[in-house]
């Protein structure tokens, strides 16, 4: 019998292996030079930001013939740190430290933040080494002056434009690429990255930095970020990864991207709608994107807000049904929007947006984050067919008044839709093809990237004998004992 792992058959090594993740796989084969040679690492993606480390790895990957034939995923970290003009107020020296005051008070916060996110017993939630790391760690000033060198970095790369020459060079080099992502929430929060990137792995432990979104957006949830206007330049150079993306993806008809994913993760922001309201490059290159032969995932944030209080001007025009109408493969879409919530506001008719009569292969259908009429929601979703739809997830709708709630859509759900006859269904492949329903609403005390999701419950009220899981005297809340609270930063936990 095998004494340990080095003498068991590669294949059963490469069996056990298969559970870890990549970086107890980079552990392991650290620890002797068999496991080095027999345990291989799954490198289905890679990172790109305005970090030259980034880069490096990036294009090293890219020419290896080991690695580069199993890339599957481009991340485009598309958040940018930034640094205050000596001339702007806080930017006087902290007595303390010497760092300017700007930068010390976002170092703090972060700490605060962190508390505020996993609460007093925040130890139980951070490794000793990071307990470590923000109890002492490094002092202020190291930290100031490593940030300055990484805002210098970026600088460079930007000037030179070398992040869009190594996309540009990835795009002929990764033959299995089918996902382009781009992101402005890979730094997470602080010890707690979305994203482990070659540039934020390289942090010295206790780095302690102002947390980059790039995209804009107001850290606290009580105000949200405005839309600005597309045809400006500085508001177009704030999305710089989604037009250097765009760009390089029609440029080069070659490439295998099938799926565009633009992934907020739960931000109050997203892509600025206006790049909607009138043809602009980035508009043609992303329409020339989804007109791709064999395109099947699209996930478009959307900033939006107080735009709707004006019927959302962006959604108004046909540019943006126009380049859905032309992804007649598509197989997921995914919409979300930070619209603020107002009673007085018009929904905007779905049919305006989602050309689902375009879609005969849709199997995911995805909306958060929008202002709806529940009869119109409905009659949307009575449009896509039930044969090729397999799961629909619906969250943070916001119903105005008398336009319906959560518990009259999924009351009318259940009626009005053919999804429960499925259930009914005595073959077991006809079962299985029922439409999965999942909700996601906002915590009592907002934090962003939490939400109440709800699963079991909705199946088993729309499939089944189980009861509606918001209240009947309060419509869009959820009883108590339904639910249960994720964070997508920290979805593990």
């Amino acid at each position: 019998m095998p004494r340990n792992l080095t003498e068991l058959p590669a294949e059963i090594i490469n069996v056990i292996t298969s559970y870890l993740r990549n970086r107890d796989i980079k552990t392991l084969r650290l620890t002797c030079k068999l496991l080095c040679n027999t345990v291989e690492l799954r490198l289905n993606h890679v990172f790109l930001s305005a970090n030259p480390l980034n880069i490096a790895v990036f294009l090293a990957i890219a020419n290896s013939e080991t690695f580069r034939h199993g890339v599957q995923e481009i991340i485009w970290d598309d958040a940018r740190f930034y640094n205050l003009p000596d001339a702007v107020p806080f930017n006087e020296p902290d007595k303390e430290s010497g760092c300017p005051e700007w930068f010390v008070s976002q170092c703090k916060e972060n700490i605060e933040n962190r508390w505020m996110r996993k609460g007093p017993n925040i130890d139980r939630h951070i490794d000793r080494a990071k307990q470590i790391a923000a109890k002492s760690g490094m002092t202020m000033q190291q930290s100031w002056q490593y940030f300055q060198t990484l805002c210098q970095q970026q600088e460079d790369v930007i000037r030179l434009n070398k992040d869009a020459e190594a996309l540009a060079y990835g795009l002929r080099r990764l033959p299995a690429l089918k996902r382009v992502t781009i992101t402005p929430a890979a730094h997470g929060w602080i010890f707690a990255p979305l994203y482990e990137t070659p540039m934020i792995r390289a942090f010295p432990e206790g780095f302690n930095y102002p947390i980059p979104r790039g995209w804009p957006h107001i850290p606290g949830g009580d105000l949200k970020p405005q839309p600005g206007q597309w045809e400006i330049e500085g508001v177009r150079e704030e999305f710089r990864g989604f037009g250097i993306a765009t760009r390089a993806l029609a440029e080069y008809p070659h490439h295998q991207v099938s799926e565009f994913v633009i992934d907020v993760n739960g931000l109050d922001t997203g892509l600025d709608c206006s790049v909607f309201k009138e043809p602009c490059a980035e508009y043609d290159d992303f329409a020339t994107l989804l007109g791709h032969p064999g395109f099947t995932r699209l996930d478009l944030a959307l900033l939006v807000n107080t735009m709707g209080l004006h019927r959302w001007l962006s959604f108004h025009t046909t540019h943006l049904h126009r380049a859905l109408s032309a992804a007649h493969a598509l197989q997921h879409i995914s919409l979300h929007t930070t619209v603020a919530p107002d009673p007085r506001a018009q929904p905007t008719p779905l049919r305006t947006v989602f050309p689902a009569e375009n879609w005969p292969s849709l199997r995911h259908f995805q909306l958060s984050g929008l202002i709806v009429d529940k009869d119109d929601l409905v009659a949307f979703l009575a449009t896509l067919l039930t044969r090729t739809l397999r799961s629909v997830h619906l969250g943070f709708l916001y119903f105005p008044e008398g336009r319906g709630s959560w518990r009259a859509l999924l009351d009318d759900m259940r009626d009005k839709l053919d999804w429960r006859a499925a259930a009914n269904e005595k073959d077991l492949a006809d079962r299985r093809r029922r439409v999965r329903v999942t909700l996601a609403t906002p915590t009592r005390d907002y934090q962003i990237g939490h939400a109440v999701w709800i699963e079991e419950e909705v199946q088993a009220f729309l499939y089944g004998n189980g009861v509606n899981p918001f209240s009947p005297g309060s419509e869009d809340t959820i009883s108590s004992g339904f639910g249960v609270v994720r964070d997508s930063f920290e979805p593990a936990e």
